[in-house]
């Protein structure tokens, strides 16, 4: 089962290749929402895949949607995030459930593609965005039985293109292209001038995060219903891992799209009968963008699971500045419906009453 998680994630990477490289067929289109939802699906029911089993309290949810509201220059008909965990120890699920009082730990690698299929010729999948992070994060139960989570991700952003990002003449970083930023100005709109096709974004980034969850339980100690509230902040800098000297920013872009930013959301989670559902506010602020970009992102979602599992149906409205790599100069209104799924579902969890404290 390993293996076939190794050769389907092998097969996606291969396909987001060829498809920032050359535009799509209409019959390419149907062929990437039904590998979507197959990749959904096998996270969904494989049991014993242990990659797509581990618990994960901070996590970014894959989704798959279609909606409207879209940027002045492009139509989006598609949208995907097919987010993959893979620990490399998780005892998160253990811990909860032991008979001392420890805290449960995951480390874990995690790819985090972002791609869209616009309404143009061939229907491409333009800048398409790759995040790849090595994560740590760490749980412990509360004495009245709340969850407190911390996590700390480290890793490389980019689309994979390779022109300057307001031309679509030169290459990035050469003197042609790092000469256009002279021109630019805190009156210039930026998303008028953004080399749409082949513009490249790419930085390296850290993130901290922390998360208090408050939780209900039924008389079998199943979570009923939760509060969870999170804050992260998020830095970019030039050195992988803040060792390794590649995958770096551009130094004329850095100061566009600013070094920091700060997420705080809170989600409530509940049952109707035998489906579980919860309702969802995300905000994002970037302090030190360009004065043309907005400072905010607003994400409004609710989630409906029906069978109480990994796999929900998703509504979402967002606001602000786009999250699609250098889109972020972009800023329009946008509703979607899709499928999503949880990597952090309620499972039964040992009150702390009933454990001691380690010796």
């Amino acid at each position: 089962m390993v293996l076939c998680n190794f050769t389907i994630l092998k097969i996606y990477f291969r396909t987001s290749h060829i498809c920032y490289s050359m535009s799509f067929t209409l019959h390419r289109i149907f062929s990437v929402i039904f590998f979507l939802g197959a990749l959904v699906c096998f996270g969904q029911n494989s049991k014993s895949a242990k990659g797509f089993k581990d618990y994960f309290p901070i996590a970014e949810r894959p989704f798959l949607a279609a909606g409207s509201g879209n940027n002045p220059y492009e139509r989006i008909l598609l949208e995907a995030k097919p987010v993959v965990y893979y620990s490399i120890y998780n005892d998160i699920r253990e811990a909860l459930n032991r008979d001392t009082i420890v805290a449960g730990d995951a480390v874990y690698l995690s790819i985090q593609p972002h791609l869209r299929i616009y309404d143009a010729n061939s229907k491409p999948v333009k800048t398409p965005s790759y995040k790849a992070f090595m994560g740590w994060q760490s749980i412990i139960k509360t004495e009245n039985n709340n969850f407190l989570t911390a996590a700390i991700e480290s890793g490389h952003y980019s689309n994979g293109q390779s022109k300057s990002a307001f031309s679509e003449d030169f290459e990035d970083n050469t003197p042609e292209s790092r000469a256009l930023y002279e021109d630019i100005t805190d009156d210039t709109n930026l998303a008028e001038i953004l080399n749409r096709s082949s513009g490249n974004f790419s930085t390296n980034l850290t993130r901290l995060s922390l998360n208090y969850r408050i939780n209900t339980f039924d008389e079998d100690n199943y979570p009923l219903q939760s509060h969870s509230f999170t804050i992260a902040y998020q830095i970019y800098h030039n050195r992988f891992l803040g060792v390794f000297q590649f995958g770096g920013y551009n130094p004329e872009d850095i100061n566009i799209y600013g070094r920091h930013q700060i997420e705080a959301w809170y989600e409530f989670t509940s049952h109707l009968k035998k489906m579980r559902y919860s309702l969802t506010q995300r905000v994002f602020l970037h302090p030190d963008v360009h004065p043309s970009a907005e400072i905010y992102r607003s994400e409004t979602s609710a989630t409906l699971y029906p069978w109480d599992g990994d796999l929900g149906i998703m509504a979402r409205f967002s606001f602000g500045f786009d999250d699609y790599n250098y889109r972020f100069v972009d800023s329009y209104p946008r509703f979607s419906v899709g499928l999503t799924w949880d990597w952090f579902t309620p499972f039964v969890v040992k009150p702390r009453k009933m454990q001691v404290p380690q010796q």
